[in-house]
């Protein structure tokens, strides 16, 4: 049954036949499915989109496993109870509670229990990926199953819940065309951050920076471990060369200290953070600012003034 409240619409089914519940789960890819068992079989999905975007909940009383095409949409799956495991024809491979199917080749999957499954329009996302970093929007690409760390998948639970349950829940501020607007930016900018993509460590305004392998690596492991206490030893590790040559190395290619890229990554987290979060669910800013590494509550404000034209109180409230 599809049920439209102005922006919203709404889509509910049920069924007890295996074979339907294939046709329906068609829309995220297309599949072909292996053997259900059909004693006891029982399949719910329930959606609320606005456009091409939009998040469903899937309920299976059975395991099923299929040979899948690409996906045409980006679509990140989070297990809210039971499991999932994909396989790509990469050989990359992911079981974790959060996973964003593979749009990029044919992969093989097992799932069970309940999922929610958000699908964004690539398009989209690739616009603001290049907009975002300055490359072209067919240079954004993901090709990466998991999340960039278990902090960065429990972030996008977390902003998944918020646009679910205190955006799409309300047809009333649907109607109004800023918090559509907002809602799906949300999404988009939000799975920029979480999945491995081509954007991460771009230079904004589409420069080549010239930047040497060392100091993209170095890049690459302090975006996938911003969320830890780590040191510029172990980013020197990863970027394979020595701590001082590092520093010189950042200062001559970036104008920065690999320290101060950190600060800059773990700003941009607490700031999406703080767009997830609810007040209501008592977040506080400290408690922000303290997951992110600002120990000083005072310094972080006013380093996020200067960064976002606002204070974090102000973001975490609207």
């Amino acid at each position: 049954m599809t049920v439209s409240h102005g922006a919203v619409q709404r889509h509910r089914v049920t069924t007890t036949d295996p074979e339907e519940a294939v046709e329906y789960q068609q829309a995220y890819a297309r599949f072909r499915a292996g053997p259900v068992r059909r004693e006891g079989f029982e399949f719910v999905l329930e959606t609320a989109s606005i456009g091409s975007m939009s998040v469903g909940h899937m309920r299976h009383a059975a395991r099923m496993e299929a040979q899948a095409e690409p996906t045409a949409a980006l679509v990140a799956v989070e297990v809210l109870a039971g499991r999932v495991h994909v396989r790509d024809d990469r050989g990359n491979e992911a079981a974790t509670d959060v996973v964003l199917a593979p749009h990029w080749a044919r992969h093989a999957a097992r799932w069970a229990g309940y999922l929610r499954l958000t699908t964004l329009d690539p398009a989209e996302v690739a616009r603001v990926g290049a907009e975002r970093s300055g490359l072209a929007p067919p240079d954004v690409r993901f090709d990466t199953m998991t999340p960039l760390s278990a902090g960065h998948g429990r972030y996008w639970t977390r902003l998944v819940d918020h646009v679910d349950r205190d955006l799409l829940a309300y047809d009333d501020l649907m109607a109004l065309p800023l918090l559509r607007q907002e809602a799906a930016h949300r999404l988009i900018a939000g799975a920029l951050v979480v999945f491995p993509n081509s954007t991460l460590g771009a230079r904004p305004g589409g420069q080549d920076s010239g930047e040497p392998a060392t100091v993209r690596r170095a890049m690459a492991y302090i975006d996938a471990h911003a969320d830890e206490d780590i040191t510029v030893t172990e980013v020197a590790d990863a970027a394979r060369m020595g701590p001082r040559g590092l520093q010189a190395a950042f200062r001559r290619h970036r104008g920065e200290t690999p320290l101060a890229y950190l600060r800059q990554v773990r700003m941009e987290r607490a700031h999406h953070h703080l767009l997830a979060a609810d007040p209501a669910d008592g977040v506080t800013v400290g408690d922000v600012a303290a997951r992110w590494g600002f120990s000083n509550a005072g310094r972080f404000s006013a380093a996020y003034r200067q960064a976002y034209g606002c204070s974090p109180r102000e973001t975490l409230n609207r």
